[in-house]
């Protein structure tokens, strides 16, 4: 979760501009700023045109294939979200008339970003694990599958995941908190959209509240790495790779949910306090410790600001 690198992250002077010359409006009105259309507003329109337009009308064209493209592949749902946040991103980005990889996917360091954060994704969860067979509340089982099959289930498990990757990130993180923070500031917006990201899991099966805390805790900590790598890069890398280990890899339970394809068949034994229980190693309660080392990592790894937009607009 850079220096010149990183100029490239501050939107020039020509991109300040939302949806109003200058002078056209009053500058302190309930509508307008000096920036022009108020951020409450964007983000109103940017949810109205996602809920109203966008996800009725993607879901609705993707009707006539989906069943037959979902029976090979599994579920697209966060595939046709993730267009749908992308065309309201686009939408938007005319409006302000910035580039719509100017919240959060414009980064001249994208490629360090992304392993790094991988790295850290891997490491955290294996090292949690680890430490969960030394004090015997876990065991490692065989692969159940082989050759071909585990060949073609790897890729469309890496794909898959990092399509919830790039949707989870886009949606809480993207558009809608980088126009949030211009109404309330960077960490209260980082608060209400990791609330919102906390309430989205509310809904799977096996989730505890433990867990859904600890997904509070994910918001927070993937945010501090918005915030000090001014990019979504490091928190799609983590994001990715820590559920695609999770799920695949390791074959434990993600935020309650159990995949049924996966490399090794781990089992967890003991209090779900220690384990998670079905929630998997999310309800641990050990979990927020891994939180605070993967954010102390952030911290050496980027010891600066180099988010774009850290004061509130008024």
């Amino acid at each position: 979760m850079q220096d010149s690198e990183n100029q490239s992250l501050v939107p020039n002077d020509s991109e300040v501009s939302f949806g109003s010359e200058p002078g056209s409006s009053n500058p302190n009105s309930l509508f307008f700023n000096e920036r022009g259309l108020r951020a409450g507003w964007r983000l109103l329109l940017f949810i109205v045109l996602l809920r109203l337009v966008l996800i009725p009308l993607v879901f609705l064209l993707a009707r006539p294939f989906r069943h037959g493209l979902e029976s090979r592949v599994g579920d697209i749902s966060d595939t046709l979200l993730l267009i749908c946040i992308l065309l309201g991103t686009l939408f938007m980005s005319k409006i302000e008339r910035r580039s719509m990889f100017s919240y959060g996917l414009r980064d001249s360091a994208a490629r360090s970003h992304f392993v790094s954060g991988t790295l850290v994704g891997f490491a955290s969860l294996t090292l949690m694990l680890l430490a969960l067979r030394a004090t015997h509340h876990l065991s490692f089982g065989r692969s159940e599958m082989l050759g071909s099959q585990l060949l073609v289930v790897a890729v469309l498990n890496i794909i898959g995941f990092l399509i919830v990757a790039l949707f989870e990130e886009s949606a809480f993180r993207g558009y809608a908190l980088h126009t949030l923070v211009e109404g309330i500031g960077f960490w209260p917006a980082a608060l209400v959209m990791s609330m919102l990201f906390a309430w989205l899991h509310i809904q799977n099966p096996g989730e505890s509240k433990v867990g859904i805390t600890a997904v509070f805790g994910f918001g927070i900590m993937l945010a501090f790495s918005l915030w000090r790598t001014g990019s979504l890069l490091w928190a799609i890398g983590f994001h990715f790779m820590w559920d695609y280990s999770e799920s695949f890899l390791y074959g434990v339970p993600d935020s309650g949910l159990v995949q049924s394809e996966h490399l090794l068949s781990t089992h967890l034994s003991g209090p779900a306090w220690i384990t998670g229980g079905s929630v998997g190693p999310e309800g641990s309660w050990f979990i927020f410790l891994v939180l605070m080392a993967v954010a102390l990592s952030i911290h050496f790894l980027y010891p600066k600001q180099q988010f774009p937009f850290g004061n509130r607009v008024k």
